[in-house]
C-alpha cells in the first residue's frame, strides 16, 4: 500500500507501477482527483485498474464528473471506515470478475477467428442480429444491421434455408448443403440451431466443406476407379451390376455381361516392360470406351432402343477394368443376346488395328465371354462366373473371338472342377505313375534314353488323358508339386536300376513353366539329384519354346546355371512357338525336339517335310542333337534317317511303358553293350555307364 500527497504524485506512482486499486480524493494539490483519474486512465494498463473517488460532494453533477473522469466507484465523506473495507473488497472482486470476462472474451474471439465457420444470430424474421465470424468467399465482413440472412445466400439455396429456419424455430435443428457457383466447386454446409432465449434467435452456421468434399471424392475415386485408365474398377462395376440386376428383375428387363480378356498380354509386359504395357492398356481402354460411345450402346447418356410394345427403352452400357488385362461391359435395358453379340463384334473391330506404342506396332486381340440375365444367371456372381467361363472357351477355341455361355460350357466347367479335385486326391494318394517313352538311335534303333511321362489310371474312368490333367495342374498351380515328385521318382528308378547293375540311360524330364520361373529352380533340381547320388548328366531337362520366351533373359540365366551344374537341356515341341533364331543361338541348349505335328505328315505334306528338313539342318549347324517324336510309320523313320535325324521316339518302336517294362529294354541294351564295356569305359549307343 502506497500513499502520496498530490494528484500528480499519484499519476507518477501509477506510471512506475500500476496498483491493484487507486483511492483518490477529489480535493488534492497539484492536480485534483478528477485530473489524476483521467491521467491514470491514459497510462499503459490504466484502463483496467479500479479507481474509487472520495468526495465530500454528493450532488449529481459531482458524481457524474467522477464517472466521466473514469472512476469505477465513489465514496462520500465523511468516510464510514467500517464500510470502506467491504466497499474496497467488493470493488476488487468486481475488477477480478471483469478481468476474467475480458480474458474469456479474448479467448472466444481468438477461437472464432481460428475456426473456418461463419456464425450468425438470426431472428425469427430471418434478419441478422450479429455476425460473429465472416466466411471468406461468402461474407467477407459483418453483415449489415437489419440485413436478411436469406438474401446473403444464392437464390438456389434460399428456399431450403427458410425451411431450415422454420424447422429449427419449431424445435428441430436442421441443415443442408449448397454451392456458391454453378460448377459446384465451392460447397457450403448450412446449419441452424435454436437458441432458447427470450428473443427466439437461431444460431446459423455456414461452413466451407469444399476440401472435405474434394477429399471424399478423391477417396471415392481411389476406391471405385482404376488409377491407370480412369475406368470404374471391380468394386464399382460389381455394385453397378447388382443395381442393374435388381432394376431388371423388377421391370422385366435384361442385363448382358461381357467379360473381355486381352490375349497373351503378359508377353508384352515381359518383353517391352510394364511402362509400355501400361501405356498400351490406356490405349485399349480408350478404344473400348469409343466402341461403346459411338454405337447404339453408350455409357451416359445412352441411346434409345425400341422396346416391347413400341415403348422406348434406353439401352445402357458401362465399361470397367477389373484386372491387369481384363475388362467388363455391362449392358442393361430391353435387350437380347444379339445386342451383346453386336457389342462384342464392335469390341473385336475396335481392337483389330495395330497399336503404335514406344516405336512398336503392337497387335492386341481380345477373347470375350457373354452371359445374359436371366437366361444365364439371376445374380451377379453367377453371371460373372458364366461370362468368365465363356471367355475361357473363346480362348480355348483360338482367341480373338467371343462365345455366349450355354449349358454345355457349364457341364464342361463342372467336369473340369471335378477333374481338379480328383487330381489332387490322386496326387496325395500316390496314384500317378511315371512311364518311360524309349528313345532310339535312328540308325541302329538301339535304346539311347527315354522321356519320363506321367500317367493317371483312374479307378472308375480308366486312363485320364495326360493333356487334360496336366492342363488342370498348370491352371491350379499343382504342376510344380507334380513336377518335383516326378523328378524324385525318376531318381528313385535310376538308383534302383543302378543297383541292378544296368547301364543307366539319359532320362528327359519335362519342366513346367511355373517351376522354371522359380528363382530356386537350380537348388530344387540339384538337391533331388544329389540326394540320389546320381550324375546330373543323366538328366535332360525339357522346356517348351513358350516357357523360355516368357522372360527370355531370365530364362537364359536359369539355363546357364542348370548347364553349369551339368544338366543337359532340350527345347520340346520346337517349331510350334515363337523362339527366334537369335535366342536359339544364345540359349545353352543340347537338343531340339521336332514336334509330332510336323512328323505326322512328312510323307504327304511337302511343307512339313521342308520344315523338318530345315530344323535338322539348323540344329546340326548349331551343334545340337535332333530328336523327332511321334514316329509311327516306317516311311517317317526312313525320311528321318535320310535327313540325318539323331534320335526318334514313337509308337513304331515302342509306346511309353511302365518302369518294369523299360527295365527289360535296358537289360537287352546292356547285354548288347557288354562286349564294349569289358573292352573299356566308353559310351555305346548313347548309354552311359552308371
Amino acid at each position: 500500500m502506497q500513499t502520496v500527497a498530490s494528484g500528480d504524485a499519484a499519476v507518477a506512482a501509477c506510471a512506475l507501477r500500476m496498483p491493484h486499486m487507486a483511492l483518490l480524493d477529489v480535493d488534492m494539490p497539484d492536480g485534483n482527483g478528477y485530473q489524476a483519474c483521467t491521467n491514470i486512465r491514459a497510462l499503459p494498463g490504466g484502463l483496467n485498474v479500479p479507481i474509487v473517488m472520495v468526495t465530500g460532494l454528493d450532488d449529481p453533477t459531482s458524481i457524474d464528473r467522477a464517472y466521466e473522469a473514469g472512476a469505477t466507484d465513489f465514496v462520500i465523506k465523511p468516510i464510514n471506515w467500517a464500510l470502506l473495507g467491504h466497499r474496497i473488497r467488493y470493488v476488487l472482486r468486481g475488477a477480478r470478475t471483469i478481468d476474467a470476462l475480458r480474458l474469456s472474451e479474448q479467448k472466444n474471439a481468438a477461437l472464432l477467428k481460428a475456426i473456418p465457420d461463419g456464425l450468425f444470430l438470426v431472428n425469427a424474421n430471418g434478419h441478422v442480429g450479429h455476425c460473429f465470424n465472416p466466411v471468406a468467399g461468402f461474407i467477407e465482413a459483418s453483415a449489415p444491421d437489419g440485413a436478411r440472412f436469406i438474401e446473403l445466400l444464392p437464390k438456389t439455396a434460399q428456399g431450403r434455408a427458410m425451411e431450415c429456419l422454420d424447422t429449427t424455430l419449431r424445435g428441430t435443428p436442421a441443415a443442408f448443403e449448397f454451392s456458391l457457383d454453378a460448377e459446384a466447386r465451392a460447397v457450403r454446409h448450412f446449419e441452424c440451431r435454436y437458441l432458447p432465449n427470450a428473443t427466439g434467435q437461431v444460431l446459423t452456421i455456414v461452413r466451407d466443406i469444399t476440401q472435405r468434399k474434394e477429399t471424399e471424392a478423391h477417396i471415392h475415386r481411389l476406391a471405385y476407379f482404376d488409377a491407370l485408365t480412369g475406368l470404374p474398377n471391380r468394386e464399382w462395376i460389381g455394385e453397378y451390376l447388382s443395381r442393374s440386376l435388381a432394376y431388371a428383375s423388377a421391370h422385366h428387363g435384361s442385363v448382358a455381361l461381357l467379360y473381355v480378356d486381352l490375349d497373351q498380354f503378359k508377353r508384352i509386359n515381359d518383353t517391352l516392360g510394364h511402362d509400355t504395357g501400361d501405356a498400351l492398356l490406356r490405349q485399349v481402354a480408350g478404344r473400348l470406351r469409343d466402341a461403346l460411345a459411338h454405337s447404339s450402346v453408350a455409357d451416359d447418356p445412352s441411346v434409345p432402343v425400341e422396346g416391347v410394345g413400341g415403348a422406348t427403352e434406353r439401352l445402357r452400357g458401362q465399361l470397367a477394368r477389373v484386372g491387369g488385362d481384363e475388362f467388363i461391359v455391362v449392358l442393361s435395358g430391353k435387350l437380347g443376346p444379339q445386342h451383346a453379340e453386336q457389342a462384342a463384334e464392335r469390341i473385336l473391330s475396335a481392337l483389330a488395328a495395330p497399336f503404335l506404342q514406344g516405336g512398336y506396332e503392337l497387335v492386341v486381340t481380345p477373347s470375350i465371354g457373354i452371359a445374359v440375365f436371366p437366361d444365364h444367371g439371376t445374380d451377379a456372381q453367377s453371371l460373372l462366373k458364366n461370362a468368365d467361363g465363356a471367355m475361357y472357351e473363346a480362348k480355348a477355341s483360338g482367341r480373338n473371338q467371343f462365345r455366349v455361355y450355354n449349358n454345355t460350357l457349364n457341364a464342361r466347367a463342372l467336369k473340369r472342377l471335378s477333374l481338379e479335385m480328383e487330381l489332387r486326391r490322386a496326387f496325395e494318394n500316390s496314384q500317378l505313375q511315371v512311364y518311360y517313352q524309349p528313345k532310339y538311335d535312328t540308325r541302329s534303333l538301339n535304346v539311347v534314353g527315354a522321356e519320363a511321362l506321367l500317367r493317371w489310371f483312374h479307378a472308375e474312368r480308366g486312363q485320364i488323358s495326360t493333356a487334360d490333367f496336366i492342363a488342370v495342374a498348370e491352371e491350379t498351380g499343382l504342376i510344380g508339386e507334380i513336377g518335383r515328385w516326378t523328378l524324385r521318382q525318376v531318381c528313385r528308378d535310376l538308383s534302383e536300376w543302378r543297383g541292378q547293375g544296368l547301364i543307366l540311360p539319359s532320362i528327359a524330364v519335362n519342366v513346367s513353366g511355373r517351376e522354371f520361373m522359380r528363382p530356386d529352380i537350380l537348388v530344387r533340381t540339384s538337391e533331388a539329384v544329389e540326394r540320389a547320388r546320381l550324375s546330373p548328366s543323366l538328366f535332360e531337362l525339357e522346356l517348351t519354346e513358350g516357357v523360355l520366351m516368357q522372360d527370355a533373359e531370365a530364362g537364359r540365366r536359369s539355363l546357364l546355371a542348370l548347364k553349369e551344374f551339368g544338366f543337359a537341356l532340350a527345347v520340346d515341341d520346337f517349331g510350334t512357338g515363337y523362339c527366334s533364331l537369335n535366342y536359339l543361338k544364345r540359349f545353352p541348349l543340347d537338343t531340339l525336339k521336332i514336334d509330332r505335328s510336323f512328323v505326322a505328315d512328312i510323307g504327304a505334306d511337302a511343307d512339313d517335310a521342308a520344315i523338318v528338313r530345315a530344323i535338322i539342318a539348323l540344329g546340326h549347324n548349331l551343334n545340337l542333337k535332333i530328336v523327332a517324336e511321334g514316329v509311327e510309320t516306317a516311311a517317317q523313320l526312313q525320311f528321318l534317317r535320310t535327313e540325318g535325324c539323331d534320335t526318334v521316339q514313337g509308337f513304331l518302336m515302342s509306346p511309353a511303358v511302365p518302369a518294369p517294362a523299360f527295365v527289360e529294354l535296358l537289360r537287352t541294351a546292356s547285354a548288347r553293350a557288354e562286349p564294349a564295356r569289358t573292352a573299356g569305359p566308353k559310351r555305346t549307343g548313347g548309354l552311359l555307364a552308371g
